[in-house]
């Protein structure tokens, strides 16, 4: 099944990588923005930086496949890519699966983010909630398999992220940076 998930920024940089079976390379991430890239925008989206729209009205929409084949020193891997709030949600899969599941797990992975962390669930949502993001994904999959994608069962396992929580946290951060530097 799923082998390893990532999620790409806008400018192609891995935000999130998790491995449920064995470890696969972040080649794979620069082999599929190499593709996506080249239009600048992919999976239907708009490409309204390049020079063509002057000469053609309609607008661009590139050619970046949602399921690709990647060569890996292990064989090949597939690569089930889709594109939510400016970020690639990518799951490598290093054998044939059905691909209409893979595809609707990363639309669940994107809409209970959107629940947890609010519209858009975009790159400042994923780096403000990095631990809540590795927990979700820890109880949504279990060795490549998607299991729990509820999201009220989610909420029940997995609370999510409060203003109060976050700012509880960053005064203990910043009271045990404090004792740390007074003990050196």
């Amino acid at each position: 099944m799923i082998q390893s998930l990532f999620l790409l920024s806008p400018t192609g940089e891995v935000l999130i990588e998790r491995h449920f079976r064995g470890v696969t390379s972040r080649t794979v991430c620069d082999y599929f923005w190499g593709k996506a890239s080249a239009n600048l925008n992919h999976h239907g989206g708009l490409s309204t930086t390049s020079t063509a729209i002057a000469a053609n009205p309609l607008p661009l929409y590139d050619t970046v496949p949602p399921i690709m084949e990647v060569p890996d020193s292990d064989g090949t891997l597939y690569l089930f890519s889709i594109l939510r709030d400016g970020l690639s949600y990518l799951a490598a899969c290093p054998t044939e699966v059905s691909p209409l599941l893979v595809l609707e797990f990363l639309h669940r992975v994107a809409d209970i983010f959107v629940d947890y962390f609010g519209s858009p669930a975009d790159e400042s949502a994923i780096k403000d909630n990095f631990s809540t993001v590795y927990q979700l994904l820890e109880e949504m999959v279990d060795y490549g398999w998607p299991l729990t994608t509820e999201p009220n069962g989610l909420k029940g396992l997995i609370k999510p992220p409060t203003v109060m929580g976050k700012v509880s946290l960053r005064i203990s951060f910043l009271c045990h940076a404090q004792v740390l530097d007074t003990a050196i």
